[in-house]
Parts: structure tokens; C-alpha cells; sequence
């Protein structure tokens, strides 16, 4: 595991000098805004379009970390991430294999993920707090600990609002009333405090409040290099489809909970990893408007799948290899692993007793 580690570690220096396009148009001019106007009384102009969550790591980088290289210290924060989320990934599996070193290699496995690589070292990307915050989501509602289950979640949604691809099994767990209602105020309540700094410092509440809002508007495509199913209907029908596609999603989340809801089947924790990986895997592929980067908690969530269910490890090596092309950004390449990944999906659900309830076998 040392080895890992180290190893791990050196690939990302070896990627940190890339200068992505994210990065040079984005991550770059943040910091430098930053740096040219005050330090934190930057923070009262909506500069760019992320929460302020993610901003306090690029004020971070541009004042106390201003020594070192400003690629290395605006990347540093989610490259430390990628070795927390491997941990919290270690702890999940741990519970399944509570002696060997099976949880051990769920942890190299994360570490030296393709798409994790790609985000955090080579892209400068923040895909991987979100994802942690999810990932502590899930391991704390394994050991029962609901209000440190939804804080995490309500760190997850104030980094980014795809966050929310995990609501469909929070829905599940509240009806089946594994998470008590009164408890659900924490999520807004951690994103009202981690944008007060910013409040602070004299940003507009209501521009804090309504960043996601704002974001919803800004692209105007269907599907920016992520392998779903809107890889095959052009751009050009973007004012018909999104409406559409929004609709069938709400459906789907819908019908997904009150099928698992109305299964008499406990949600052990084999099976809570099922609906976890269910609920972020089919909401990037059914919702228009996604980018190469949003199928990344899927990412994760396959590989823990793996581990939990290994004669469906083949799940985690489909997702992993059409995000990575996702990444690579080549459209042909795209579109074609879109196909395989929605037969995977497929697979996936079909295979779920608690939403099949005549399968046969005990995989659980």
C-alpha cells in the first residue's frame, strides 16, 4: 500500500505541469482575480460561476500557498482529495471484508482510477469533493449515523449541484424511513453556512443563493462529451429534448423509489450499495445537459460495486472505460461507448432484487 501510495503520488506530479483548458480559462484567471483584488474582499464579486466553497481553496492557493507554483496550488486541494476519497472508499469495503487486504486494493483502485487521475491532475478539475462528500454519505448511513450521512451530503451539494445524483436513494432511505425527515434541514443548513465567508465578505445573498440557478443557463447542448443517450440526438432540438429529458428523469426517480420502497426486502448493506450505485449511475445517463466529468461518481461507485458484487466486476470496468473516453474527448469514441454503457445500466437494474424481486440466486 506504501508503494501505491508513493507511486500514486508521483504520477500526479508527473500530470500536475498540464495546463487544461479548464484551467487556463477558468481555474487560472480565478486565482489571478483573486490575487489582484484583496485576497478575500475578492470574494464580494461574482467572479466566477462555482460556490464559494471551492473559491475558499483558490483564495487558499493565491495567498498562503502563493510560494509555490500556482498550477501545483490550485490543483493540490482536489489531489489530496483523491487519497481521502480512496480511505473513505477502503472504510466502505472494510465493512464488507473486515479482515484481509481486499480493502486495501479498493483503495489502489481508486487512486489509480483513470478518470480520478485525469480530474484532479491533469485537468485541475473538482469532481472528487463532491464525490467524497457523497461517499461519506453512504459510509455513514452504513454505521447508522444519519446527521454526519446528510452533513456530508449537504457538503457535497455546496461544492456542486451534481451532488444531487445520489437524492434518489436519499428519497429511498427516507421512505423506508432509515433517515428521519426532521434531519433533512441539515443540507440546506451546511450550504447557508459555507457560503456565510463569502456573505462576509459582501457578496449579494442572493447571488449566493442562486449560483446553481444561474449555472442551469449556461450551456446549450445536449450532452457535452458524456456517453448517454443524448450522444444521438443533435443539438439542434436542445429547446424540445431538455424538457423532455428532465420530465423522464423525474419520473424515473420516482418510480424507482416506490418500487424499492414497496419491496418487502430489507435495504442491507450490500443492497444500499446496489441503490447507490443504481441512483448515480442512471441520473448522468437520462439527464440532458451532462459533461464528460459527470459520470465521475459513478466512477466510484462501480468500483465499490465491484468489490461488493466481484462477479459483476466487468460493471466498474465498463464505467470506468467510457468515462475515460469521455475525458479523451474524441466524439466517435463517445457516442459508440454510450451503447455499452446503457446496456450496462440495463444490466445493472435488471439485476436488483429489490426492484426485480423473482431473481433468482442470493447475491446479496
Amino acid at each position: 500500500m506504501t508503494i501505491g501510495i508513493i507511486f500514486a503520488v508521483l504520477i500526479r506530479l508527473f500530470c500536475v505541469p498540464n495546463k487544461s483548458i479548464d484551467y487556463k480559462y477558468f481555474l487560472e484567471p480565478w486565482y489571478d482575480f483573486i490575487a489582484s483584488h484583496g485576497g478575500f474582499s475578492a470574494l464580494k464579486y461574482s467572479f466566477a460561476d462555482y460556490t464559494p466553497p471551492y473559491l475558499y481553496w483558490i483564495l487558499i492557493s493565491a495567498t498562503l500557498l502563493s510560494g509555490l507554483p500556482k498550477i501545483l496550488a490550485i490543483k493540490l486541494f482536489a489531489i489530496a482529495v483523491d487519497f481521502l476519497c480512496a480511505f473513505l472508499t477502503y472504510k466502505i469495503v472494510r465493512l464488507k471484508y473486515p479482515e484481509g487486504k481486499i480493502p486495501i486494493f479498493a483503495f489502489l483502485a481508486v487512486i489509480f482510477s483513470p478518470s480520478v487521475i485525469c480530474n484532479s491532475a491533469l485537468w485541475g478539475q473538482c469532481d472528487v469533493i463532491y464525490t467524497t462528500g457523497l461517499i461519506a454519505c453512504i459510509y455513514f448511513l452504513s454505521i447508522q449515523k444519519q446527521i454526519l450521512a446528510l452533513v456530508s451530503f449537504g457538503i457535497a451539494v455546496s461544492f456542486k449541484l451534481q451532488a444531487m445524483f445520489l437524492a434518489p436513494l436519499l428519497l429511498i432511505m427516507l421512505l423506508k424511513k432509515r433517515i428521519s425527515w426532521y434531519y433533512l434541514p441539515l443540507i440546506p443548513l451546511v450550504y447557508v453556512f459555507l457560503i456565510l465567508p463569502a456573505w462576509f465578505a459582501g457578496r449579494p445573498i442572493l447571488e449566493l443563493l442562486s449560483v446553481y440557478f444561474n449555472q442551469a443557463n449556461e450551456y446549450k447542448e445536449l450532452a457535452k462529451n458524456a456517453p448517454n443517450l443524448y450522444q444521438w440526438i443533435p443539438s439542434n432540438f436542445y429547446n424540445i429534448v431538455v424538457p423532455i429529458g428532465l420530465t423522464l428523469t423525474i419520473f424515473t426517480i420516482f418510480l424507482f423509489a416506490y418500487i424499492v420502497y414497496k419491496s418487502r426486502l430489507e435495504i442491507t448493506q450490500s443492497r444500499l450499495i446496489y441503490l447507490a450505485t443504481i441512483s448515480v449511475f442512471f441520473m448522468p445517463y437520462i439527464l440532458p445537459k451532462m459533461h464528460d466529468r459527470y459520470f465521475y461518481p459513478a466512477d466510484i461507485f462501480s468500483l465499490i460495486f465491484a468489490f461488493y458484487f466481484p462477479q459483476y466486476s466487468w460493471v466498474a470496468i465498463v464505467v470506468q472505460m467510457s468515462s475515460f473516453f469521455g475525458y479523451l474527448g474524441t466524439p466517435m469514441y463517445i457516442q459508440l461507448f454510450s451503447v455499452p454503457l446503457g446496456f450496462t445500466l440495463w444490466f445493472v437494474v435488471r439485476n436488483c432484487d429489490m426492484i426485480y424481486p423473482k431473481l433468482k440466486g442470493n447475491l446479496y
